[in-house]
């Protein structure tokens, strides 16, 4: 009797397997409940559909059934190994990683022993370590396509994408069916700006596995920065449909509503974010923007300082904050956050250019004037820079050096009728009168070409002012 009981087991965990094996994740999943039925206390059974479970994205059901695999065979190396997978707590990963490394050494299986101390590494961000790691258990096992797949992500965390590509190639080689190694070829593509290429790649994972969330959440990536943005929406939303807690889709939903106009529904999504993981500190700066956007100057700031307590060295927050505070004339709060961006990051140009700003604004046109200098020495094409240096300039009666930078800002763009303005002025106040006349014209042609209607009213109004001036 125990006999015929344990082939029925084995039986739908045969099954279950074949199912699984052609991506008919639910029906292997009723053959593991039948084997399961016949005997709760077959850990392989549990094992199995938790990988299921993992591939319908279904997490929690999944860490559930490793669990009851564990509590049952306590030496169930591959089930660690899952665990760590799912495991969103770094340290536990690691943990389970480990103890799945020495349960396949203790079971001679060096291969796989390697590859989970690849995980560790790449998890300890050794990525040198982990690229070691997962050569040698593919020199252990040169089919193992899991290794390849962990090396391709450990290469790309370095940035050397077509590497990583190339290990996809082989996960792929080996196993055609690998709908996780489409979809990092695809991020890899990505990265590399092969738009179109990526996308085919996660079309395949999709196809693969229908229920891949990163598929989704991936291509919604791709058509974002390829301006599809509605096609990305639908993408986030169906990662989310799947992942109900996938806090990037959440973010990253929210950013591209953000990008269309859609600001409340963004803060919808940043807020959820945020109360999927509260440490999320991109989530807080993206719902900061857009308050702020909104008129909502005190919840933005409540929010961009949320975002640097999180992460103290995070340029934008400061940056963010500093903008709100200035708009709500906190001008010496903006100069401390804009300055401590600058610290973080000595090279943020707009940083540079908004502490001028904010300087001018105090009546410290020096103080000013350098910062739009620093912004110019970084970005020599910054044409707003050397608008605002000429005004400083200019109020500090250096009008031959003013007409310099506006003649610079031209330079860079011809379209900019604010430059002609202003060049236009400073000439007339040098005595040059014609030159000021061209230069005003000029400016009023580029705003009624631009459609500033009153821009070019103003400009006109201040020509006849000047013609009347000029002596035949």
């Amino acid at each position: 009797m125990q006999e015929s009981t344990n082939n029925s087991v084995e039986n739908y965990n045969s099954q279950g397997t074949e199912k699984y094996n052609n991506q008919d994740f639910r029906g292997a999943i009723e053959d593991y409940n039948e084997a399961i039925k016949i005997n709760p206390n077959n850990a392989k059974a549990y094992f199995n559909r938790g990988n299921a479970h993992y591939d319908l994205g279904e997490k929690q059901e999944a860490i559930e059934n490793y669990n009851q695999a564990i509590k049952l065979n306590p030496k169930y190396a591959e089930a660690y190994y899952q665990q760590g997978l799912l495991e969103q707590d770094n340290q536990k990963a690691i943990e389970n990683f480990r103890q799945a490394a020495e349960l396949f050494v203790a079971q001679g299986n060096q291969g796989d022993a390697k590859r989970s101390q690849g995980q560790v590494r790449s998890l300890l961000k050794d990525y040198q370590g982990a690229i070691a790691s997962h050569t040698e258990a593919i020199n252990f096992n040169s089919s193992d396509f899991k290794a390849y797949l962990n090396r391709g992500v450990a290469r790309s965390n370095l940035g050397d994408h077509q590497a990583a590509i190339e290990d996809y190639n082989q996960a792929i080689k080996i196993n055609s069916n690998f709908a996780l190694a489409y979809n990092n070829r695809g991020a890899a593509r990505s990265d590399l700006r092969e738009n179109q290429e990526a996308i085919e790649d996660y079309n395949q994972a999709i196809k693969l596995n229908p229920n891949l969330a990163l598929a989704y959440y991936g291509r919604g990536n791709v058509r974002s920065n390829i301006g599809e943005k509605q096609a990305a929406i639908e993408d986030y939303t169906q990662a989310i449909k799947i992942d109900p807690n996938y806090a990037n889709a959440f973010y990253s939903r929210g950013v591209v509503r953000s990008n269309i106009g859609e600001k409340q529904a963004a803060i919808e999504d940043y807020t959820q974010a945020i109360k999927i993981d509260p440490n999320y500190a991109n989530a807080y700066y993206g719902r900061g923007v857009v308050r702020s956007d909104l008129g909502e100057k005190q919840a933005a700031i409540e929010d961009y300082t949320q975002a640097i307590k999180i992460d103290p060295n995070y340029a934008d927050a400061y940056y963010g904050r500093g903008n709100t505070r200035s708009n709500i004339g906190e001008k010496q709060a903006a100069i401390e956050d804009y300055t401590q961006a600058i610290k973080i990051n000595p090279n943020y140009t707009n940083a540079y250019y908004n502490r001028g700003i904010v300087h001018y604004d105090l009546g410290e046109k020096q103080a000013a004037i350098e910062d739009y200098t620093q912004a110019i020495k970084i970005d020599p094409n910054y044409t707003d820079a050397y608008i605002n240096r000429g005004v400083s300039r200019y109020n500090l009666g250096e009008k031959q050096a003013a007409i310099e930078d506006y003649t610079q800002a031209i330079k860079i763009n011809p379209s900019y009728a604010l430059a002609y303005k202003n060049r236009g002025n400073a000439r007339y106040n040098l005595g040059n009168k014609q030159t000021a006349i061209e230069d005003l014209q000029k400016s009023a042609d580029l705003y009624k070409q631009q459609g500033k209607e009153k821009d070019y009213q103003n400009v006109l109004t201040r020509i006849k002012t000047l013609e009347l001036t000029i002596v035949p």
